[in-house]
């Protein structure tokens, strides 16, 4: 058991496996009727390429009618393409392709929260059937990928992870689904209960390596270890289960504390995640990097010149320490990637296109604006998401639901499509002030939606010409 870890790794899961909570939870459960029951978890529908993909069904004509009628703009064809009010006409069962659900605010970091912590408490007011409600109207006819999070959305227990749960009730709707978490409540109880769930994804907290500096961050020096052991169970538990989901992220939080270490921090992730022969390369203990955010945090915040420091000398020292490590692991090296490759959406930077290069992020960043330069001139994917907060308030993104403009309505009184359909006008307000700092993903989605639009408008004006 646990041949595909690290010796040292290896030794540690094998002495947690033999302490208390797990033998008292193991002379429990039946794992070969676990294994039985266990779901799998679906795959996600493309957010990369499914709203562009959506927009070329619906407009496709407009568009040919425009350049029939000698039209060769490609502004006013890009327009024309990314008309949603006219895309959504006569469509009540347009793709949601992402589905925020903040099940609450609270924590269990409560009453001392992270360091950085910013969320804004809201009262709970949705119930374990209204977001079963919220998921079933959504992944009819295409499931959506679903991100619950919080607050510390395992505070909810089994109505998160267990049999009749959100995440299992959303996985035999044939949604794939994340959570986002702290992990401190993940006992050997919940992490076999996460897997069996046929959860794909989780994304758990941890921004060092060094006790002492996490323990700052957690404002705890027991909730370090907490967390570690919440990590360490699920590892367990997918080894028990003979499985290699939930996959494991690591959500990273960039300050000025932390912002140098992360060679090292890197090379600690390393050093316990999974690398299984048959795919050693898998995301596995992937990690996002996310900048601090919020006007409170000034203080935690980088100045451009340790921005500038982190994406030239750090990320070459992080390269350093991915490459010696893909060697350790027997990678052939026509096979090997850049961190990059292997984590396309970790780096901040690099993850889109920031017009201006780096220094000028680098000045915007040390502002804490960090997406500003990278939005495209108009949303092409908010449709396609939607954010409810606990008291059913529902938003665009999740850049909309932490800053929390007006919503645009609530799911506890309308449907998640009634509420986009009713303010599809209102989409050509963006991006607003309420998107300078849009999730980076989000960023991602754009400029992908963008090229392709922007390729097909050329390909058809090439047609157009050639038909002429």
């Amino acid at each position: 058991m646990f041949e595909h870890y690290l010796p040292k790794h290896r030794e540690r899961l094998k002495a947690l496996l033999e302490q208390p909570d797990w033998q008292e939870t193991l002379a429990n459960v039946d794992l070969e009727r676990v294994k039985a029951e266990a779901l799998n978890p679906p795959s996600p529908p493309s957010q990369l390429t499914g709203a562009a993909q959506y927009l070329l069904q619906r407009n496709s004509e407009r568009v040919k009618q425009l350049l029939g009628e000698g039209v060769t703009d490609e502004e006013k064809l890009l327009d024309a393409f990314s008309d949603w009010e006219t895309a959504l006409s006569g469509d009540e069962r347009f793709p949601i392709l992402f589905l925020g659900l903040v099940l609450t605010l609270d924590c269990s970091f409560d009453p001392v929260r992270c360091l950085y912590c910013n969320q804004a408490w809201l009262p709970k007011r949705m119930e374990l059937e209204d977001w079963k409600a919220v998921i079933e109207e959504v992944a009819n006819p295409t499931p959506p990928y679903i991100y619950l999070t919080g607050g510390e959305p395992l505070l909810l227990g089994e109505g998160v992870w267990g049999d009749d749960g959100l995440v299992a009730f959303a996985v035999r709707l044939g949604c794939a689904v994340n959570i986002n978490t702290n992990a401190e409540l993940i006992n050997p109880k919940v992490a076999i209960n996460l897997v069996k769930s046929g959860l794909a994804r989780i994304h758990i907290s941890l921004d060092s390596h060094e006790a002492q500096l996490q323990a700052k961050i957690f404002r705890s020096p027991e909730r370090v270890e907490k967390v570690l052991r919440g990590i360490f169970n699920l590892q367990i538990a997918r080894e028990l289960l003979g499985v290699r989901h939930p996959q494991i992220h690591i959500n990273c939080v960039l300050t000025n504390l932390n912002l140098e270490q992360f060679p090292d921090f890197l090379r600690f992730l390393l050093s316990v995640r999974e690398a299984h022969p048959e795919n050693p390369l898998s995301g596995d203990f992937a990690f996002h990097l996310i900048p601090v955010g919020g006007a409170e945090n000034e203080n935690l915040r980088p100045n451009a010149e340790q921005w500038r420091k982190f994406y030239t000398e750090t990320w070459a020292e992080a390269e350093k320490v991915w490459q010696e490590y893909q060697e350790s692991i027997g990678v052939p090296s026509n096979e090997r990637r850049s961190l990059a490759e292997w984590v396309p959406f970790a780096n901040p930077f690099l993850r889109v296109n920031h017009r201006g290069g780096l220094d000028s992020y680098c000045e915007q960043a040390a502002k804490g604006i960090y997406w500003a330069t990278a939005l495209t001139k108009r949303c092409y994917v908010a449709p396609t998401q939607a954010f409810v907060l606990p008291d059913g308030s529902q938003h665009w993104c999740g850049a909309h639901a932490i800053r929390r403009p007006k919503p645009l309505g609530n799911v506890r009184e309308g449907g998640v499509r009634a509420n986009i359909r009713r303010n599809i006008t209102r989409l050509k307000e963006l991006p607003n002030e309420f998107c300078f700092n849009c999730a980076g993903s989000t960023c991602a989605i754009n400029q992908s939606v963008e090229r392709i639009l922007c390729d097909q408008i050329r390909a058809m004006k090439a047609d157009s010409l050639m038909a002429s």
